[in-house]
């Protein structure tokens, strides 16, 4: 799964270099957060979200295909999930 956001999160921000992925797995489900330069991170998420909600739906199909469940969450600098305030509004 990392080796897919690895792929995907460099070939849309201009600062590909500053691109960090972690993943952690924990009873069958695999977690992954984008970090990504702050000038980038409108490029991640897009225009109401449709650019994370696209990577997400990726990621769905792959662990689907895997027999595992993902989440995926863009962080900031300070490590707040940025993601989770787009679920609110």
């Amino acid at each position: 799964m990392k080796q897919l956001l690895e792929y995907i999160v460099p070939n849309i921000v201009n600062h590909p270099e500053d691109v960090v992925i972690n993943e952690t797995e924990e009873n069958g489900l695999i977690s992954l957060s984008i970090k990504v330069n702050p000038e980038d991170m409108g490029r991640v998420i897009g225009k109401s979200g449709k650019v994370i909600k696209a990577i997400r739906q990726i990621g769905r199909i792959v662990a689907i295909k895997k027999g595992v469940r993902v989440n995926i969450d863009v962080v900031d600098e300070g490590n707040r999930t940025i993601s989770e305030e787009l679920k609110t509004e």
